[in-house]
């Protein structure tokens, strides 16, 4: 179990080797208050506005307000947030967001990411990419039937596939470059193979939850 100070750490690290080496366009410093841990969030609230599967819209405002932990090389977000009670982790928020546009990479060295990306939407640059967010949930106090209290949601907010345990974010970020950015991961197979091991809490998983599909790490 990371304790608060050394989970704190170890995401700042993570960050500032993404940006470092290139692997990430911009990384927001992290911020924590006596039980969360997450980005230092920019001038808006617009995360998490709702509960419902988000759009190009909010994407957008997203990047305007500063709402992410990184914005990766082709616009594409990282969301990471973890809640804290007695000294413990008791729930998290990770988040892959694909861009909804390829990107030329110039248009976020000329210009805002915000602005990049209000142009696409504006002049219709290039076509809408049908890519599902990924997010790892961990949320005990809301676990019941249909909601496990660590799971994996993808391409709809009611598709929720069961997680054994809560997940650490070394692991979460290995994940998201392993699959989809393959050839970045290869180029740092140090980095991502040290990452990639280690639990984060005990096994929340119900008994009905780990007779059907589930994810264990």
């Amino acid at each position: 179990m990371s304790d608060w100070n050394s989970l704190h750490q170890e995401i700042q690290n993570i960050l500032d080797y993404l940006q470092k080496r290139n692997l990430a366009y911009f990384t927001n410093s992290v911020s924590k208050t006596v039980d969360t841990i997450s980005w230092a969030a920019g001038r808006g609230n617009s995360f998490l506005s709702n509960r419902g599967d988000p759009t190009i819209e909010q994407y957008h405002q997203w990047i305007l307000d500063g709402q992410y932990s990184a914005i990766l090389t082709d616009g594409s977000l990282l969301q990471v947030t973890y809640n804290f009670e007695n000294g413990e982790v008791s729930g998290h928020r990770l988040a892959y967001v694909p861009c909804p546009f390829d990107i030329d990479s110039q248009f976020l060295v000329e210009m805002t990411p915000g602005d990049a990306i209000q142009l696409y939407m504006m002049e219709k640059l290039g076509d809408i990419r049908l890519r599902s967010p990924v997010r790892f949930d961990f949320a005990p106090a809301q676990a019941k039937p249909g909601h496990p209290a660590s799971h994996l949601t993808i391409n709809s907010s009611t598709c929720r596939i069961a997680c054994a345990a809560p997940i650490r974010i070394g692991r979460f970020v290995d994940f998201v470059y392993r699959h989809f950015y393959p050839k970045a991961h290869a180029l740092h197979t140090n980095f991502f193979t040290a990452l990639a091991f280690g639990s984060l809490g005990s096994d929340c998983i119900s008994q009905e939850d780990g007779e059907g599909l589930h994810l264990r790490w």
